[in-house]
């Protein structure tokens, strides 16, 4: 498995078993949040977004480093939308502080972006919240 994928699957994991408050959903498959029960919220989207390869060394080198970023379209339905965006969001970044290295296939990441989506309908919220992962691998693995 790549350390890409391994880092995604470490998001995931750690996200899923968060609580305070516990995400209803965490997922990499798309889903039509409409069709969600209200056990399901806050429900969290992952994907990868865009990545930044370099060399280590201006000389031939065998580790290459990237900047990863992933991107999870957070979810909330109910009353005090604002609220409930807050605490998905904190919730996100302390469980994803607690373990840097995301399970030690990174140097470091860090929550580098919140972004309020306002076009939702009056019921639902959602927010992006974009990690950034630093990494580094041997050329020609990723």
């Amino acid at each position: 498995m790549s350390k890409r994928e391994q880092i995604v699957e470490n998001i995931v994991e750690v996200l899923q078993n968060a609580t305070n408050p516990r995400f209803g959903l965490v997922t990499r498959s798309n889903f039509d949040v409409t069709n969600l029960s209200r056990q399901q919220f806050p429900a969290i989207w992952i994907q990868t977004a865009d990545e930044t390869k370099t060399d280590e060394s201006m000389m031939t080198s065998m580790t290459r480093s990237s900047m990863l970023e992933v991107l999870l379209a957070v979810y909330v339905n109910g009353k005090n939308i604002d609220t409930l965006r807050n605490d998905a969001i904190e919730a996100i970044e302390d469980t994803l502080e607690l373990d840097r290295t995301r399970g030690g296939a990174a140097r470091y990441s860090r929550v580098s972006e919140v972004t309020v989506d306002f076009d939702m309908a009056d019921m639902y919220g959602k927010v992006d919240v974009m990690v950034e992962v630093y990494y580094t691998y041997p050329r020609g693995q990723s």
